[in-house]
């Protein structure tokens, strides 16, 4: 395998993704993907919905996420193993934390880089994309979180949107990766799967930023290049750099986390029985939760006080 995307977006990215996972998952298969990375804003909001439709195309899906930390700048994270899952999961909540009510105003998600170098356990860790990524913004900060992660699990990101630019951006990203010890990888920073659906995403960006398609020219890939790729053309876009573009497949081996099977539970199947799914699930639940926390005495008094039933358990109206 040539080539593995590991910088995606889908309709969850929301206002900025134009297609959704499933699309993503098809279309992946259709150009002869073996695996795909679904790394959207912040969230893993459609993770498990590509992990799905992913395995019925006989692609493997990599679960991740691009994250905003403290300034703006972006880094692309992805899971190698359920203990990164796990830290993922706590980056993530932080990350929106941060995102306080103050003075009327929502504040996007931000992450603080520290708390993001200190779990780093299971995680994978790229530079970030060509206009925002944390390679491009604070090369700095970017080596420090070279050394956190260490050497086979942070890698330079290097990215051609056809910008004006692209050249000498990626001469000093490759500049960075040799000072910092580090290699490169080429991604594609997908945010469509067909280019028929790049007018879509113009448009979403357009309202995401209040704003007419001219004025939200920067914002916008109105180039029509974040499209999913067949492998064989990204060999062709960097001819410099092929190392780094068959280096996404070496990657793509070593995470192996599958979302639909390591997450440590199973949800029910309710398909026979005349009983509601909803109370076969509440049984479940509830079984469940007095088999881990047994009622003391005390508790279970306290219990039948207030619901003013012996039993225990709340009077039906």
């Amino acid at each position: 395998m040539a080539y593995v995307e590991l910088h995606c977006h889908s309709a969850y990215s929301f206002l900025d993704g134009a297609s959704h996972p499933e699309e993503l998952a098809l279309r992946a298969a259709e150009l002869g993907y073996e695996a795909l990375a679904l790394t959207d804003h912040d969230g893993v909001y459609g993770s498990l919905e590509l992990a799905h439709a992913a395995k019925l195309v006989d692609v493997r899906a990599i679960t991740g996420a691009e994250l905003t930390l403290h300034g703006g700048a972006h880094v692309t994270v992805l899971v190698e193993s359920s203990q990164g899952y796990a830290n993922l999961c706590r980056l993530l909540t932080a990350a929106h934390a941060y995102t306080r009510p103050k003075e009327g105003e929502l504040l996007p998600p931000a992450l603080d880089p520290a708390l993001l170098a200190e779990l780093n356990d299971g995680l994978v860790c790229l530079s970030g994309c060509a206009r925002d990524g944390l390679g491009v913004r604070d090369p700095n900060a970017a080596a420090e979180l070279a050394r956190a992660f260490g050497r086979e699990r942070f890698y330079v990101e290097l990215q051609r949107p056809f910008e004006r630019g692209d050249a000498r951006r990626n001469a000093l990203l490759r500049d960075l990766a040799e000072h910092t010890g580090v290699e490169t990888v080429v991604t594609g920073n997908v945010h469509a799967h067909h280019p028929r659906r790049t007018a879509l995403q113009d448009v979403l960006v357009a309202i995401r930023h209040n704003t007419s398609l001219e004025a939200s020219e920067r914002e916008r890939r109105g180039n029509r290049e974040s499209i999913l790729r067949a492998p064989a053309e990204l060999l062709e876009c960097f001819p410099d750099d092929r190392d780094a573009v068959h280096r996404t497949a070496e990657i793509a081996s070593r995470l192996e986390f599958d979302l639909t099977e390591e997450l440590g539970y199973r949800y029910p199947d309710f398909s026979d029985g005349d009983v509601p799914a909803i109370t076969q699930l509440a049984e479940v639940c509830n079984d469940a939760f007095a088999g881990r926390y047994p009622p003391s005495n005390k508790v279970l008094l306290g219990a039948r006080a207030l619901t003013g039933n012996r039993g225990g358990r709340p009077r039906r109206r």
